[in-house]
């Protein structure tokens, strides 16, 4: 079972506070469950974690394995010859594929790794060309850059996410921004991505699908564990123009898609990926 608390959550917007100090409870905006699923989504829709498998030099998949993850890999050469920096096109093909972890995808996903991605200063750039994921079309620019070892000599890195937008089949639209810091806390010892183990903290914001400000913040790091599409535990605050603090609680560390949610007083369990 998993706890969900509320508080201010990860996706910050700039500049902009929920509700002003002189705010009354009957100003506030009670907030719906259908509005935490679609912010919770949005860092959820531009999870390239196969992705990112697939585009390091040291990848191990196979053709086969590829196939499986929904899309076909194509190496763009150099017209140098030189081996950096690396360039991939990812292509998910015109009708949705669903991949091992349900997720729907279709369109083109491009990227640019300049070095190892293991090595300092490396920067993973990732577009999207008519790229959709259940059915959302997704837009933006998102980066990872290798920011080297922190104090517990764990390598960390700094993943941007710049114009985000998601367009949905009803009309509606999203924006979403955000920077997050990852930290390898285990599986830095191997080459293989099943052992890895991240911790990350960070913050974001956006405008949602009702056209209102939101912001996000990591007030507990979350924990990732590589082929687990939600964090398996840790904490995200989500503050809603006008509108409750919603504190998300993602448990104790099992793999699943549940957690609480904190609204006021009441707490709820709630399905991820919804």
């Amino acid at each position: 079972m998993k706890t969900i608390k509320l508080v201010v959550a990860g996706l910050i917007i700039g500049g902009l506070f929920l509700a002003s100090c002189e705010q009354t409870e009957t100003d506030i905006i009670k907030t719906n469950d259908e509005t935490v699923q679609s912010i919770l989504s949005i860092t959820d829709l531009y999870n390239t974690e196969d992705a990112e498998e697939a585009t390091s030099d040291n990848s191990t998949k196979t053709e086969v394995e590829l196939l499986n993850a929904c899309f076909t890999r194509t190496i763009n050469e150099n017209e140098d010859g030189a081996f950096w920096p690396r360039s991939w096109t990812l292509d998910f093909g015109t009708e949705n594929c669903e991949s091992f972890n349900g997720v729907l995808r279709r369109g083109v996903i491009n990227v640019i790794l300049t070095d190892h991605w293991r090595n300092e200063g490396s920067l993973r750039t990732i577009t999207y060309q008519g790229f959709y994921v259940n059915d959302v079309q997704l837009e933006g620019i998102k980066t990872i850059e290798n920011t080297g070892l922190n104090d517990a000599e764990n390598m960390t890195w700094a993943r941007k996410m710049t114009d985000g937008k998601l367009s949905y089949e009803d009309g509606t639209a999203a924006t979403w921004q955000c920077e997050r810091f990852s930290e390898l806390v285990e599986g830095g010892d191997t080459w293989l991505f099943a052992d890895d183990i991240y911790m990350v903290t960070g913050g974001g914001n956006g405008v949602n699908q009702e056209n209102l400000a939101f912001t996000t913040e990591i007030t507990i790091p979350l924990e990732y564990i590589f082929g687990c599409r939600f964090p398996v535990s840790g904490e995200l605050t989500i503050n809603i123009e006008g509108s409750e603090t919603i504190v998300i609680d993602y448990g104790n560390g099992e793999c699943d898609n549940l957690a609480s949610q904190t609204i006021g007083d009441e707490v709820t369990e709630i399905e991820l990926g919804k």
